[in-house]
């Protein structure tokens, strides 16, 4: 039988504490709401913020933001806000300042000046590397001083919705869910929801196993708006020798770390001369597999050429950073160390809700900042340091927004009974017989969708539909799915949410007929430029409604002087018809 349901009210709801959630939650309490955090783990201690590799892009006064401006611009391929991009670089500009007033632990030049390194994929944007996990300690001592109140370990289920529809026509009025250890069930009752929940991954096939894009899926099936879905497909590097998390790829390539062949050949000076290793990742994965694909491999990280510094940031920012000298593998210092890429469902902000320069949805009420919203700033492009930079700064804004539309807001009732029904959804599996698929299981086979690089990178209309496939098998077993205890009704939750993401992408992908940036299709290999556009996907009565939507040109300083056309830069990789020129 369900159990008791505790109501909670708060004038700003956050789902989610890594550095979006944490820095929505300080700018709202700041402008003296009331906030109420939830996360299903624990707050500075667990996401992808105290992992993100220690690298965040790093604007001083002293910097030419339009410079900085054109470049992100340009390397995203013009697909953005550009407001979204200045008010990226302001506002990263004052989160370093903030960083450097806390005392968290910055790379410093001997000189105490701030270490700044080139960042991945640019020529002149600068990143700066730090220690994440003191910064989301830093975070959460502040927002307690405040008085925020935070729930750890309560796992959020579904938005409320104020016509209790899915999708809705009405305002977002909070969220429920339950602690994922007393199984107490909460309503929190919000005039303003925020969703920072991260980014979309497969759970089980990266480093940060939480990240499965609840508060998307959750704002999808409310009515939110999606966009560029399809560019979640990238890649990364995490896998050191398949036992040891690889530190950082980011910071490695920073310091002047190498990727060569079997046969000794640094193979990124056919591809990018200039920038190299620090090209756009998912360039660097292409031309990694490519190395396997033609026998080349396996393929090794070269730490041999790093500079001194590497060596003693990597032990006082990095946490975990010194296994590499702990003598589980081979001296680094003297054995180039094979090297594992990930393809797959890994947003980085490419994807997701988009969101205007208030951080607002399309729905009432609700708000996103981060990794589960659209980077507007930097369109296609992840630049190292840019998702977290991101992730601060619209969290910023959000929580602005949000006090300040809380000022003149009353909270709304859900309607009669709505909680209760949702509480019953929500604990169902809890009551169901064993049955031959756990929820571990579903996990497992959604993992296997991503088990090859090549198969993942290189996109068809055939392949796209054995993905989906394999993702609407998971969802029609989640009613047979029986949950045995709380820990795997967590798990259970995060199918549910991973399989609709999972079809949201392949269905985007499918969509999309071309192929651009990071995003391939074999049967689609030239890039369209009527496909220059913000790519739109919404939950109907009627099932997915796709549209696009030009980009706005308010605020644009920079506009190309053509659209692109030709082979997408992995097909041009893979075909060896890639132009080092055009990487410039």
């Amino acid at each position: 039988m369900p159990g008791s349901i505790e109501v909670l009210h708060t004038d700003v709801l956050v789902i989610g504490g890594g550095f979006a959630g944490t820095w929505a939650s300080l700018r709202a309490a700041d402008l003296g709401a009331s906030v109420t955090l939830v996360d299903k783990a624990y707050v500075s201690k667990s996401g992808a913020s105290t992992m993100s590799g220690g690298i965040t892009t790093c604007p001083l006064d002293t910097d030419d933001m339009d410079l900085w401006a054109r470049e992100f611009i340009e390397r995203g391929d013009y697909m953005c806000d550009q407001r979204w991009t200045y008010q990226l670089l302001e506002g990263q500009r004052e989160r370093v300042k903030d960083y450097v007033r806390w005392g968290v632990p910055i790379s410093r030049a001997e000189d105490g000046s701030i270490r700044r390194f080139a960042s991945r994929g640019m020529i002149d944007v600068r990143g700066m590397q730090y220690q994440p996990k003191a910064a989301m300690i830093e975070l959460r001592r502040r927002i307690v001083a405040r008085g925020v109140r935070i729930l750890d370990r309560v796992h959020i289920t579904e938005l409320v919705t104020a016509d209790g529809q899915w999708p809705s026509n009405g305002a977002i009025i909070g969220a429920v869910g339950f602690n994922i250890y007393t199984g107490q069930f909460v309503f929190i009752n919000a005039k303003r929801t925020i969703v920072a929940t991260g980014m979309i991954a497969m759970k089980g096939t990266h480093r940060v196993d939480n990240d499965t894009g609840d508060g998307v899926a959750m704002a999808f099936r409310a009515g939110g708006r999606l966009v560029d879905m399809e560019f979640t497909f990238g890649g990364t590097f995490n896998v050191l020798m398949k036992k040891f998390d690889f530190p950082s790829y980011n910071v490695a390539v920073a310091h002047g770390a190498r990727l060569i062949n079997a046969r000794g050949e640094r193979f990124m000076e056919q591809h990018d001369p200039v920038r190299l290793e620090r090209g756009e990742l998912s360039n660097v994965v292409a031309a990694f597999a490519k190395e396997i694909v033609e026998g080349r491999g396996p393929v090794f990280v070269d730490l041999r050429h790093v500079d001194a510094s590497y060596w003693t940031d990597l032990a006082k920012l990095h946490r975990g950073g010194s296994i590499l000298l702990s003598g589980h593998v081979p001296d680094p210092r003297v054995n180039p160390l094979p090297i594992e890429p990930t393809w797959g469902l890994w947003a980085s902000g490419r994807s997701g809700l988009q969101i205007d320069l208030g951080a607002r949805t399309n729905l009432p009420g609700l708000l996103a900042a981060g990794s589960a919203a659209k980077n507007d700033a930097t369109g296609t492009h992840a630049s190292a340091g840019s998702p977290t930079a991101f992730a601060k700064v619209s969290g910023w804004h959000a929580g602005e927004t949000a006090a300040l539309e809380s000022r003149q807001t009353d909270l709304e009732s859900a309607p009669q009974g709505l909680i209760a029904m949702l509480q019953e959804k929500a604990l169902a599996p809890l009551n169901r017989a064993r049955g031959e698929r756990s929820a571990d299981r579903l996990h497992d086979d959604l993992a296997r969708l991503e088990s090859s690089v090549v198969k993942s990178m290189i996109l068809s209309e055939g392949r796209l539909n054995e993905l989906l496939q394999g993702a609407r098998d998971v969802a029609g077993a989640l009613d047979q799915t029986a949950a045995g205890d709380l820990h795997d009704l967590v798990k259970w939750h995060e199918a549910r949410n991973v399989s609709l993401n999972a079809e949201i992408v392949y269905r985007s992908a499918l969509d999309r007929t071309e192929s651009r940036e990071q995003f391939y299709r074999e049967d689609f290999p030239m890039t369209d430029p009527g496909w220059f556009c913000w790519h739109g996907v919404k939950s109907t009565g009627e099932g997915l409604a796709f549209d696009k939507q030009a980009f706005p040109q308010e605020g644009a300083r920079f506009l190309p002087e053509h659209q692109h056309s030709g082979l997408g830069p992995i097909g041009a990789i893979m075909s060896a018809k890639h132009q080092p020129a055009k990487a410039l």
